[in-house]
């Protein structure tokens, strides 16, 4: 293959995941926290040898519980080598298409996407090679909507009338898998552990490959329910045939990771993320990701 050029070298540099769910409530930012944790924990890197960024947020701050989570992988207790960012934020608790309407805070496709190359141009002049490692955490599922704006005006967009409460007419929003396409960043799936979420997390799966994504992993959070979603995924992923078959299929038990059921709330998580087997199964999982993007990398450079 011919070598590529200076700016997709530059992107070479920087690991960058998208993390998606399956749906909402799956327990993304817990996965996500944890693959940050497994990252500072393995000691990679200097100042800033993980990074966080969510694009959108609506009501909350999966920010600070990141933060949080991840703060007992520094050294004595003091803050990690973490650097988080959230670059929309509305103070509604609903899907952002909503919420940006509700605050009359719009954003844009062309916005985030500004924002998040921004963020990504920055920590690569920050970072060395194979320094550090991001996670670029989505909203909802993946076809969840993103923000709605009237900038939002090109065929593809949903666009929508007044709306209940006066809302203003005609802001489009893509999904979440629309929206950071052209990004052309790999992406891991957190699937669903519920009954029922082996074909919602099919279903994610084929969303993400017809967009053309490279799905490089997928975790699943049990819930303890005894369904082993993780179990059908991995025969799923292992059958042969004429479909184009994504990076996590080729090693089904190294790509495909099974997490052990969140404790049941009010309850702190910081025992789970704690767990000898927690710990040891996203260690894997991290280091797998981080094979899959080196491999790519030499392919791209060859």
């Amino acid at each position: 293959m011919p070598a590529v050029g200076a700016s997709a070298t530059r992107r070479l540099l920087l690991r960058t995941h998208l993390v998606f769910g399956a749906n909402t409530d799956v327990g993304k930012t817990v996965a996500t926290a944890g693959l940050l944790r497994a990252r500072l924990l393995a000691g990679g890197g200097g100042a800033g040898a993980a990074r966080y960024v969510k694009p959108l947020q609506c009501g909350g701050s999966d920010e600070a519980s990141v933060r949080g989570w991840c703060r007992p992988a520094g050294d004595g207790g003091e803050s990690p080598p973490l650097r988080l960012r959230t670059l929309f934020r509305w103070e509604t608790a609903a899907s952002p298409h909503l919420a940006a309407r509700h605050e009359r805070a719009p954003a844009s496709d062309r916005e985030v996407l500004e924002a998040i190359r921004g963020e990504l141009a920055s920590a690569e002049e920050e970072e060395e090679r194979g320094s550090a490692a991001v996670f670029v955490e989505t909203a909802g599922g993946v076809l969840s909507p993103s923000s709605a704006s009237p900038e939002n005006n090109a065929e593809g967009h949903a666009r929508g009338g007044e709306g209940d409460g006066g809302g203003p007419p005609s802001w489009g929003w893509s999904t979440q898998a629309d929206l950071y396409r052209n990004l052309s960043l790999p992406a891991v799936l957190v699937g669903d552990g519920k009954l029922g979420g082996i074909s919602c997390t099919l279903a994610a799966l084929e969303a993400l490959g017809v967009r053309g994504y490279n799905v490089q992993g997928v975790g699943v959070v049990d819930d303890g329910g005894g369904y082993d979603n993780t179990g059908a995924l991995r025969e799923y992923a292992g059958r042969r045939g004429g479909r184009k078959r994504q990076a996590f299929e080729r090693d089904p038990e190294a790509s495909i990771v099974s997490l052990p059921p969140l404790p049941p709330e009010p309850e702190p998580l910081d025992g789970w993320f704690a767990d000898v087997e927690v710990e040891e199964k996203l260690g894997a999982f991290e280091r797998r990701l981080e094979t899959i993007w080196e491999e790519k990398a030499v392919q791209l450079a060859g």
